[in-house]
């Protein structure tokens, strides 16, 4: 993953501290601990004490800053042009000892925010990111220090009261839409090729899907079966597109884990469906990284899949979930016209 961003809604505000308890919250911002990564806290660029308006991730080069990177440093430089982000933190989490590399980044990204008009406030550097490890500050800053506990960071409370998981590294975050082994993918592949070839009404197949939903929120789980039938109702467009909205809806929360369900349960190309839906759905809510792990899967299973490529371009240029917002717009207007009532919004819009 080049680029991973993760935004701060207006209702959970994060407020820059101590420079210890800044890194120590990282993990809770993100929804997983990084390695080896170079972090950009963004602040905002109005009047009073500065907040954090996004989190970006990359990773760091193995030696000096390559073109490839500079690519990176250019276009996480332009998001934060674009959305008025006054000002940036970098924390470079790395277990070696190569400060000239350290440098060389911090150079090149200060380099490139410059030129956009943002200001490079300070810059961090930490060998993981992990309780009484000692971090310090880059480039003159003389300051330095131990962690505190990032399990014990408002950040995190926050997170974890709100029902988000905060993984420990990012290969958990993968390992939540790993598929399952081939040979329980085969089993459903199997149904699916012994499935007639004509398809099921749109509205039947919406009506199932969010059965299914509501079954496994009570803690019922699909049986084989379902599976196929269930991956049957999505190849349907119309039907993959109204269920886009239930990312906007009290429902969810139940609906990602069907799409987590089945991305793992489904043979390729099928498991696509439900990956692009889990991709939309955190994206929607801020969520880069568990959006882009879920997009990437989307696009393995099935290189050609359109909504996954245009959620991914938009996720990789830095786009904001608000931005995204009219797919479930149209996710509604799509179930209207297949004669389906979805859940309303959460904001009643």
């Amino acid at each position: 993953m080049v680029l991973a961003m993760t935004t701060m809604h207006p209702g959970q505000p994060v407020r820059i501290g101590d420079p210890g308890d800044l890194i120590a919250a990282i993990p809770a911002m993100l929804g997983f601990r990084p390695a080896h990564s170079l972090v950009l806290v963004c602040l905002d660029g109005g009047d009073g004490p500065a907040r954090v308006r996004a989190v970006m991730r990359h990773d760091l080069p193995d030696c000096a800053v390559g073109p490839l990177d500079r690519e990176a440093i250019e276009r996480m430089s332009l998001v934060c042009a674009r959305e008025d982000i006054g000002s940036v933190i970098a924390v470079i989490i790395d277990e070696r000892r190569v400060t000239g590399v350290h440098r060389a980044v911090v150079g090149e990204l200060e380099l490139y925010l410059s030129a956009r008009g943002v200001v490079l406030v300070g810059a961090l550097v930490v060998p993981e990111i992990v309780a009484g490890r000692p971090w310090r500050g880059l480039c003159g800053d003389p300051r330095r220090g131990r962690l505190p506990d990032p399990a014990a960071s408002g950040v995190a409370l926050a997170q974890v009261l709100g029902g988000r998981a905060i993984r420990s590294s990012r290969e958990e975050l993968e390992a939540v839409v790993a598929p399952r082994p081939e040979s329980e993918r085969a089993r459903v592949a199997e149904l699916l090729r012994g499935r007639p070839t004509g398809r099921s009404r749109p509205r039947d197949a919406l009506r199932l899907v969010l059965t299914r939903i509501a079954e496994l929120a009570s803690g019922q789980a699909p049986h084989l079966d379902d599976l196929a039938d269930l991956a049957r109702a999505l190849s349907d467009p119309r039907v993959r597109d109204a269920l886009l909205s239930l990312a906007v809806t009290a429902e969810a929360d139940a609906a990602e884990q069907l799409w987590i369900l089945l991305a793992r349960a489904l043979p390729d190309p099928e498991r696509a469906e439900p990956a692009a839906l889990l991709g939309y759905s955190a994206y929607a809510r801020g969520d880069g990284p568990m959006a882009g792990v879920a997009l990437v899967a989307a696009l393995e299973a099935n290189p050609r899949h359109r909504l996954a490529g245009m959620l991914d371009a938009a996720l990789q240029s830095g786009m904001r979930p608000e931005t995204i917002s009219g797919l479930a717009v149209t996710g509604f207007e799509e179930a209207a016209r297949i004669g389906v009532q979805m859940p309303p919004p959460i904001d009643g819009g």
